[in-house]
């Protein structure tokens, strides 16, 4: 039975995506008023990642989201979630992946889906920074949900010295877990690839006008979906022998999901215009991980009402209490 109940103008999938990441005049007020202290995170094989940190006084915890691909932490559901949970007595940290959120200069090399070690480095820092024992959860949408469900799997199985200290809560929403069938389903979609591509291409042409002696990318014009260009991002610019390498470096499989050992809950939507919903019933049962299948919310959405509230947000505090 599905407890996600959209009202009907906001019921659609195309809609529930939009209402996502439109950034509103209050979103925009909000994100430029609101306090807090940036923080460049240096990571062990000298990458530097860049995180807003809020504190609250005396927190109940600390929640750390992380964006999804071509986002950022000033993204529409990072700013809304961030105020809800701020509201709610929680220190909120937002961490930018690399080159996001103009970050472009931090680092020469350019980003892929399969860093997860530097943005594991950097939750560990930022949790390792907290000065009370207090428990922290993890939040990240679309890419970003991959990156956590990957953190926790490497959690699960690391060293004690190098787990997240109080990590409590994983919480993955509308997660890539195939990406290369993702990578598919978003060419399919006229409007989705335009708008993903124009941005890559955009986060491209920065790095390459910062690092001109590194990267040319004159021809980008040429490619016409998202999953061309990733082809020749992985032929030029990584170590990968092929695409589908470079695709397999970041998809979870069972055996993956068995990894997980700290409490994770994962959400999507029968109706994600990106992530096919069905790969998500093959997701092997587990005692530590809790997998929702609503019939609507889009991807990243779950809006429930006028003011864009959103029915994660519920969804985390009842994880959290």
């Amino acid at each position: 039975m599905s407890l996600f109940k959209p009202i009907p103008f906001f019921s659609g999938p195309m809609v529930q995506s939009f209402m996502a990441s439109f950034k509103s005049k209050a979103d925009k007020s909000y994100g430029k008023n609101l306090e807090g202290e940036w923080r460049s995170v240096r990571t062990k094989k000298g990458v530097t990642l860049l995180a807003r940190i809020h504190d609250v006084p005396s927190p109940k915890g600390i929640v750390i989201l992380v964006h999804g691909w071509e986002g950022s932490i000033h993204s529409s559901y990072i700013i809304r979630t961030t105020k809800h949970f701020l509201a709610k007595d929680y220190s909120v940290y937002r961490l930018n992946l690399r080159d996001h959120g103009d970050t472009h200069h931090l680092n020469e090399g350019i980003f892929n889906g399969s860093l997860l070690e530097e943005t594991y480095d950097a939750v560990l820092t930022l949790a390792k920074s907290v000065k009370s024992k207090l428990p922290v959860y993890l939040a990240g949408f679309s890419l970003g949900g991959n990156f956590v469900l990957r953190m926790a799997g490497k959690h699960s199985t690391a060293k004690a010295e190098e787990k997240i200290p109080g990590l409590k809560h994983c919480f993955a929403f509308s997660p890539a877990l195939d990406p290369k069938r993702a990578t598919i389903k978003m060419d399919e979609h006229p409007f989705l690839r335009k708008y993903f591509l124009n941005s890559w291409k955009s986060s491209l042409e920065k790095k390459g006008q910062l690092f001109p002696h590194l990267y040319s990318f004159h021809d980008l014009d040429k490619y016409q979906s998202v999953m061309e260009l990733t082809e020749k991002m992985v032929k030029e610019f990584s170590q990968f022998r092929s695409v589908d390498e470079y695709f397999l470096s970041y998809t979870l499989s069972d055996l993956f999901f068995r990894t997980i050992k700290v409490p994770t809950t994962i959400l999507t939507s029968m109706d994600d215009p990106v992530i096919p919903w069905k790969e998500f019933t093959e997701i092997p049962s587990s005692a530590y991980i809790d997998v929702v299948i609503e019939a609507k919310g889009g991807h990243c959405g779950f809006i429930e009402d006028w003011k864009r509230s959103s029915y994660y947000w519920r969804i985390m505090e009842k994880k959290m209490g």
